[in-house]
């Protein structure tokens, strides 16, 4: 189960709840162990090329890898999620003033017909790519919540990955920070 997202982390990584601590005991405490394993996980999971082939709303296929050479904003999202639709105005915005070097990929994460997904998508005059996953995880994306955005370089390399609700000017700065020093500010 997803859970939505929560505001006010100004290290601008949100984690779902989680109902208990870590149970055996770690010298360093326990905020090491998280930073050790993140650290670990994104070393791997930014090592390989990620890819897809999802259809659209007209069945047409949306895949990763025709956008090669730009920068991509892959955002997960619903239509029963709230922080999702506060966000798809901002990412629309993002996607009109980059759409020289990038491109935003919306991917709704429920199973909903297209139609539907289609017409959703017309109400809020989003013009970016949607792609439907029918609610199934997509291998290298790893959700825990959602909205959750990923930054694919053009090479196909996960970059960055945000859980919670971004707008034009944050996903600006970040891609601003990475083109000037080849990584994401923490």
């Amino acid at each position: 189960m997803l859970h939505h997202s929560r505001f006010g982390d100004d290290r601008g990584v949100h984690r779902a709840p989680t109902p208990h601590r870590c149970c055996f005991p770690f010298p360093f405490g326990s905020r090491w162990l998280l930073a050790l394993l993140l650290l670990a996980t994104t070393a791997s999971a930014t090592a390989q090329n990620l890819d897809f082939s999802l259809p659209d709303p007209e069945n047409k296929p949306v895949r990763l890898s025709d956008f090669r050479g730009r920068w991509v904003i892959v955002n997960f999202w619903a239509t029963w999620c709230s922080p999702c639709l506060l966000e798809m105005p901002e990412l629309q915005t993002f996607h009109e003033t980059h759409r020289a070097s990038a491109t935003v990929i919306g991917i709704n994460f429920q199973s909903l017909a297209a139609a539907e997904i289609r017409d959703f998508a017309k109400r809020l005059s989003v013009t970016f790519p949607i792609a439907l996953s029918g609610g199934n995880p997509i291998p290298g994306f790893k959700l825990k919540v959602l909205p959750t955005t990923f930054l694919i370089s053009p090479a196909g390399e996960l970059i960055y990955t945000y859980e919670g609700t971004v707008n034009a000017a944050m996903l600006a700065e970040r891609l601003a920070e990475i083109e000037k020093t080849g990584r994401p500010a923490r």
